[in-house]
């Protein structure tokens, strides 16, 4: 679930989406060429510009869907959560070191203590079967974390943690291009969810 915040311009108003209603906007979103920004705790800001009917002019809006489990993923989190997207199966187990249960990534596994925080900031759900799935939190967390914006003292490059280091003329520039450079990282994200994730995210 997620806290939906709709920005007009002129006004705020919020409201509640579920994961499918989320995954549904992310793909309007994307479809319709807007702006979409993965965040590291589980969210994602949409921003597009529309011509306002009163004074004609162009008026920045946007969507901020904030998750209602707080999340603050360590690298830890997210070095587990990569692994776990990079298997068809993951499920819990029981651990012949720990009383509690375990999370089985193929021949990976993952502690009970560590499971828990996963669990507890909202990035697994029951799959079925017994097996567990990335929420769409967690989807968004790990496009993010790829692409964290690098200070510099050179304000007219523009530095992504990816690897991108874009020169401009300005610090306007600079912030252009690696705003064009997080939308276009969104843009990939959403294109890259595949049907049987998409198809988990909307039986919910």
């Amino acid at each position: 679930m997620f806290t939906e915040t709709v920005d007009s311009g002129s006004s705020t108003t919020t409201g509640i989406a579920s994961e499918p209603h989320a995954l549904l906007l992310l793909r309007r979103a994307c479809n319709r060429g807007y702006a979409i920004e993965p965040q590291r705790t589980g969210g994602a800001v949409i921003r597009w510009r529309r011509t306002g009917p009163a004074t004609r002019t162009r008026v920045l809006r946007s969507i901020t869907l904030t998750p209602q489990t707080p999340a603050d993923p360590s690298d830890y989190d997210l070095s587990n959560l990569r692994v776990i997207a990079s298997v068809p199966v993951v499920r819990f187990v029981n651990s012949e070191r720990c009383a509690m249960p375990a999370i089985a990534a193929s021949s990976y596994e993952i502690p009970p203590s560590q499971a828990g925080r996963l669990l507890a900031q909202g990035f697994l759900l029951d799959g079925g079967n017994g097996h567990l799935r990335l929420t769409l939190s967690a989807r968004l967390g790990l496009a993010a974390a790829k692409h964290q914006p690098m200070d510099s003292s050179d304000r007219t490059t523009a530095w992504c943690s990816c690897g991108l280091a874009v020169h401009a003329k300005n610090a306007e520039q600079a912030d252009a291009r690696r705003a064009a450079h997080l939308a276009a990282v969104g843009a990939d994200f959403v294109q890259s969810l595949d049907a049987a994730f998409t198809a988990a995210v909307t039986a919910v």
